[in-house]
């Protein structure tokens, strides 16, 4: 359906308001003799006179062709010595009426893709070639600025100091009844650290002997306990309000009634005070990243209806010194032994990674597509670095801030908790750490991916990246950390890295990188390894001084060591476990002196080792454990998982000497039983499974089979803490420290970049660059910002209940500051939400708001930069904002011609217009044909 506007409607209003009079008022109209009444005083518009469809064809394939969008000398005045800035305005506006119609042409279903791109060409041509004439042109009776003008900004970015208080999960809709959380054995300590001296506090609720345990009873207990032992940090319960739900049925929303209240602990530390929990008895843990839900639930590839979402699951894997977690009713798909399924938000994406750091915390490596807590992105898709404690309460999320794609594959973990991420990234990743700018651009090929790794600290915050490229695509999908703190990292490439030599096909490749005494990465050596087929490095481990590879290489499992001691990888044993006959490899880790390799494959006699588990047919999940110098021992082994279906092993963990594999079902499973089978775990059409397989013995020591939304679950990752479930989780603490902290540091908390830039512009002189640095704060960009507009700004911090934010005012009334975008992508504004264009203040003069600084008007056109054609939302985007900003042209020429035109002349047409009828001037009947193009535009002309 077309949205129009009733042009008959709006004609007859405007015929029964003028009367028979025939009055000429706006000035608009063909140059005219007589009195002053009818006289001309601006030159005619030029949307006065709608283009008829072949002249707009004409534009639009004359820019295509590649004729500027801008040109003054085509715009025609049709009055003698009229003002140049006539003449600029319909310059400007014509460009931007051509750059709509470009975009336009994107709504035609029958152009091709090769239309697309040269639509899209002449678009972002056109885009920059109309800022650059917004920037520069000089225009006398009025000012332009491509963003918006204000008296004032509040920076969408904002930083968090550290908390004091953490809150648990709702515990209970009950005051006065016991807490099933609280009920049986227990117990734990609270150590509390005051400066140098750190004191445990025993809590046992055995020792509230036979009083009740209601949340107000337990909470008085361990206040008691944390005063006797002269402590301030204190426990309170916090009233969460029941919440409206509202469900579709029958294509219907239906609202339910509330909920009842809930009620949570709130642990608040004392100044000064560092908390931790530890818990006395402790279990194994095992979280899982997965996705669930239809990804294709109309069955038709063409159309995007996913309904795929990632969750978070942990599981309490046995329960012979802490009791199993409690089963909530109502949880969705629960399954014995699972502790909580936390479902993401819905930017996050495929879960590549995750791993349990030295804290016990959780870090989960996930492709993001839009915002997530709180942070943009700047492209079409990033990458992300999550932080979880052991409840599953998001510590920190870490973008990396790529200007096109991104995706992350790698993850690691040190020891000293420093966290380092390796992929591909596309476009631009500019920035400076720690004095050294980083290898951002891709050059000649920059529409090809390139490997990235970034090191982060232990309160992730980057310390560097590296960015390496081939002619051709390349990608980083393994990373760890050696004991001297260098950084390992393995991937593949089509063609050679710098230092390499190709060796046909997809080539795996190693390399090393060590920051020196300044924090500076260095790239220690970078190797080709692998066929000469296709080859694709699926795990990797650092043994000591050797390395361990895992690759697939033509369909074959293919396992290498190398010696790491000398200067290069010296390759001291390579091993051929064998065809996977379509299977793959799911990962690769270090057990003492052997290594374990997990994946898929429909060969029954993969390896040739000793069975201790056989094949169950079709595809099966297999962990293979042998000698880390890929030397044959006796002890080498093999053991298969799976039913009569494909089962596909997706992920790998040990721990403690255990096997962990994570993937998907096909039909039956060991000791779980067929799909359907009654009696037994929710089953769904595609399931996920979790294993603890004892390779030596064959044996299935724990395994759980579970579904997802819509009958289905794959996971993508696993990570394992021998002592990650205790009696905590039931109680909704942390196992460790209450990390409270946050990052100050704006490269922390949101995609910007060091070496991100943005410019500021004050009173006409030449604008200054403002360059983001490594450890950028609020507190040091204020500073900057004050100082680049030579001190003509107010550059205000708020704190608003533990979060900063930033204000940025005119420092006086004749301040006139402009904001402009960095260069390319590099631009900051963005990703500190601090919109493009000009603060000033203003004043009252005759009735009319002005600029304080007594020049003339500003106009702000709020055209932005990165308006783009890539999909149908966007092209309608461009659209509306285009014709937006025609509209503010076509109020700086009215305010012109009145500005123009005798007060007698104005206060006369004014009372014409109040009695007036007759013939609707051609020029309004233009401009509501004008106005119904603009609409129909934006909806492509039909439904």
């Amino acid at each position: 359906m077309t949205i129009g506007i009733d042009s008959s409607l709006l004609l007859s209003i405007y015929q029964a308001r003028q009367g028979q009079g025939g009055v000429n008022f706006g000035s608009s109209g063909p140059a005219q003799s007589g009195t002053a009444a009818t006289r001309q005083y601006a030159p005619t518009a030029p949307w006065s006179r709608l283009p008829t469809a072949a002249q707009t064809s004409a534009e639009v394939s004359a820019v295509l062709a590649g004729r500027r969008f801008v040109d003054e000398s085509a715009a025609r005045l049709d009055l003698s010595g009229a003002s140049s800035d006539y003449r600029k305005l319909f310059a400007l506006y014509q460009g931007l009426s051509t750059l709509a119609d470009v975009s336009s042409q994107m709504k035609n279903p029958k152009v091709s893709v090769a239309q697309q791109t040269q639509i899209n060409g002449a678009f972002t041509r056109g885009l920059k070639e109309l800022t650059s004439y917004i920037s520069t042109a000089q225009l006398d009776k009025l000012r332009l600025t491509q963003g918006d003008v204000t008296d004032k900004v509040t920076a969408g970015l904002k930083t968090s100091k550290a908390g004091s208080t953490y809150t648990t999960p709702p515990l209970t809709n009950s005051v006065t009844a016991e807490v099933p959380a609280f009920l049986g054995d227990v117990q734990f300590n609270i150590s509390i650290k005051r400066v140098n001296t750190t004191v445990n506090v025993p809590i046992n609720l055995d020792d509230m002997g036979a009083q009740s345990r209601t949340i107000g009873n337990v909470i008085n207990y361990i206040n008691g306990q944390l005063a006797a032992s002269g402590f301030s940090t204190r426990f309170a319960s916090t009233r969460q309000p029941g919440q409206a739900q509202t469900i579709t049925a029958g294509g219907q929303t239906v609202t339910l009634p509330a909920t009842s209240d809930q009620w949570a602990m709130t642990v608040t530390a004392g100044t000064s005070e560092t908390v931790t929990f530890q818990p006395t008895a402790t279990a194994n843990a095992v979280y899982v990243a997965q996705g669930v839900g239809d990804p294709d639930p109309d069955k038709d590839p063409k159309t995007a209806d996913s309904r795929v979402s990632q969750q978070l699951l942990k599981f309490q894997t046995d329960t012979d010194n802490v009791d199993a977690p409690l089963q909530i009713p109502g949880q969705a798909n629960f399954v014995d032994g699972r502790a909580f399924a936390k479902t993401l938000g819905p930017a996050i994406g495929t879960i590549h990674a995750t791993q349990v750091g030295p804290d016990g915390s959780v870090y989960m490596l996930a492709d993001v597509t839009g915002l997530v807590n709180g942070q943009t992105i700047r492209g079409d898709q990033d990458v992300a670095l999550m932080k979880y404690d052991s409840t599953g309460k998001l510590l920190y999320t870490r973008t990396l801030g790529a200007s096109d794609s991104a995706t992350g594959l790698g993850l690691a973990v040190s020891a000293t908790g420093q966290v380092a991420i390796a992929g591909s990234v596309s476009g631009g990743l500019d920035g400076a750490v720690n004095g050294a700018l980083n290898s951002g651009t891709t050059g000649t090929y920059a529409n090809q991916t390139d490997s990235f790794v970034t090191v982060f600290d232990s309160k992730g915050q980057e310390l560097w990246t590296q960015r390496r490229g081939a002619r051709q695509q390349d990608e980083a999908s393994q990373v760890a950390f050696g004991a001297d703190g260098t950084v390992y990292v393995a991937g593949r490439s089509q063609t050679a890295l710098p230092g390499a030599i190709a060796a046909g096909g997809w080539d795996g490749y190693i390399e090393a990188f060590k920051a020196d005494a300044q924090g500076v990465p260095k790239t220690l050596f970078t190797q080709t390894v692998g066929s000469a087929g296709n080859d694709k490095v699926k795990g990797m481990v650092i043994d000591g001084g050797a390395m361990v590879t895992a690759s697939v290489e033509d369909g074959r499992a293919v396992l290498r060591r190398y010696d790491l001691s000398g200067p290069t990888p010296i390759l001291l044993n390579t091993l051929d476990a064998g065809d996977l006959q379509g299977g793959d490899i799911a990962g690769l880790a270090l057990d003492g002196s052997q290594v374990v390799v997990a994946g898929s494959t429909a060969n029954a006699s993969l390896s040739g080792v000793n069975v201790t588990r056989a094949a169950s047919g079709g595809v099966d999940a297999f962990a293979l454990k042998i000698n880390a110098d890929l030397t044959p021992a006796g002890t080498d082994a093999i053991a298969f998982y799976g039913g009569a279906g494909d089962d596909r092993a997706t992920s790998l963990a040990v721990a403690n000497g255990q096997v962990w594999i994570g993937g998907t079902a096909g039909t039956d499973l060991p000791g779980e039983g067929a799909v359907g089978a009654p009696g037994l775990a929710p089953v769904g059409t595609k399931d996920g499974f979790l294993t603890n397989l004892d390779v030596d013995t064959g044996d299935i020591d724990w395994t759980r089979r579970f579904t997802g939304k819509d009958g289905r679950a794959a996971p993508s990752a696993i990570a394992v803490s021998a002592t990650g479930a205790s009696v905590l989780d039931r109680l909704g603490l942390p196992n460790g420290v209450m990390d409270l902290s946050a990052s100050p540091q704006l490269t922390a908390v949101s995609s910007i970049r060091a070496g991100d830039t943005f410019t500021v512009q004050t009173n006409g002189l030449p604008p200054k660059t403002v360059t983001i640095d490594a450890g950028e704060t609020l507190d040091t960009l204020a500073i900057k910002i004050r100082r680049a507009s030579g001190q003509e700004t107010k550059v205000t911090l708020l704190d608003l209940g533990g979060v900063r934010q930033m204000t940025i005012a005119p420092a006086t009334g004749r301040s006139v500051v402009i904001f402009g975008a960095g260069k390319g992508d590099t631009d900051a504004l963005a990703q500190l939400g601090i919109p493009q264009g000009i603060l000033r203040r203003t004043t009252t003069v005759s009735d009319k708001i002005v600029p304080a600084d007594g020049k003339s008007q500003i106009y702000g056109l709020r055209l932005p930069s990165d308006i783009n054609l890539s999909d149908k939302d966007q092209v309608s985007h461009a659209l509306a904002t285009i014709t937006a900003a025609m509209g503010v042209i076509r109020k700086a020429y009215q305010d012109l011609v009145t500005a123009a035109t005798p007060q007698a002349v104005l206060d006369a047409r004014a009372k014409a217009a109040a009695t007036a009828t007759g013939p609707v001037p051609a020029y309004l009947t233009a401009q509501i044909a004008n106005y119904q193009a603009g609409l129909t535009r934006l909806t492509g002309g039909g439904s």
